[in-house]
């Protein structure tokens, strides 16, 4: 299982749109960080770190609430990610801990209130 996750630059785990790197955790607990995409964009942010997650063989996201819309959380079901649910503003070494622990499980869904609505397209 490879986990990608978003953390700012004080290692709090962020919603996808909102901190600097895009972390990777890999099977061996190798860690590889990227600049999240969605910095650089003004559209289409939370698919392009799914997509980058993806591409570095992510198969579970850790995420806050908020951290999909209606659109990236649907592509990333169809993409067959898990996710890990957690309550906002935790750092990302306590979220690892409770995940090595067992303290946290991995779910197929997110709770429908933390999936915020996609913006609509501008035309």
């Amino acid at each position: 299982m490879t986990i990608a996750v978003v953390v700012n630059d004080e290692g709090i785990v962020t919603p996808i749109v909102e901190g600097t790197i895009l972390r990777i955790i890999q099977k061996d607990h190798s860690i590889e960080d990227f600049r999240n995409p969605a910095l650089d964009l003004t559209e289409g942010r939370r698919g392009a770190t799914l997509r980058k997650a993806i591409e570095q063989g992510a198969t579970i996201f850790i995420a806050p609430p908020e951290t999909f819309c209606e659109l990236s959380y649907k592509k990333a079901q169809e993409e067959q990610i898990s996710f890990i649910n957690i309550a906002a503003n935790q750092s990302f070494a306590q979220v690892i801990e409770q995940v090595n622990s067992g303290e946290i499980q991995i779910s197929k869904e997110l709770p429908a209130e933390e999936v915020v609505p996609s913006a609509p397209a501008v035309q």
